[in-house]
C-alpha cells in the first residue's frame, strides 16, 4: 500500500557506508523519502516501524541476519511489501529469488535503479 505522503517512502538497508549515502541521495533527489539503515536487524526495525512503499536490501549484511532473513521476517507482518534485493555476489544457488523480489547486481547503475523503482512504484 502507497504511503498517503506525496513522496513515496524507501527503505534502503546497504552496509557500505559510501554506497548508502550515494543511494540516499540519488533516491531522495527522484522524489522519494530515503529511510536508511546499516544492517539486518536495523533494517527490519526499520520495516517495523514506519510504512514503507519499496525496501532495496543488500543481501550480504553484517550481523545474523542477511538481507533474505530481512524480507522473509518483514513479510511476516506485511506481505505485500515490494522489495529489490541488491548484492555484488551471485544469488545463492537453488534460492528462487522471485518469491522475495527483484534481483539488481551491484554496481547497479543509479539510472537504472531508479527506473526500477518507478516501476515498482507504478511511477513509470
Amino acid at each position: 500500500m502507497m504511503s498517503k505522503s506525496a513522496r513515496p517512502t524507501i527503505a534502503l538497508i546497504e552496509d557500505d557506508p559510501m554506497l548508502r549515502n550515494v543511494l540516499a541521495a540519488a533516491i531522495d533527489d527522484a522524489n522519494y523519502n530515503v529511510v536508511s539503515a546499516a544492517g539486518g536487524a536495523e533494517g527490519l526495525a526499520v520495516l517495523e516501524s514506519r510504512t514503507i512503499d519499496l525496501a532495496i536490501i543488500d543481501i550480504v549484511l553484517p550481523g545474523r541476519m542477511n538481507g533474505i532473513d530481512v524480507v522473509r521476517e518483514a513479510r511476516r507482518y506485511n506481505p505485500e511489501l515490494r522489495v529489490i534485493l541488491t548484492s555484488g555476489h551471485p544469488p545463492p544457488p537453488g534460492l528462487d529469488l522471485s518469491t522475495l523480489g527483484e534481483f539488481m547486481a551491484k554496481p547497479a547503475r543509479i539510472p537504472a535503479l531508479l527506473a526500477t523503482i518507478a516501476r515498482h512504484l507504478g511511477r513509470s
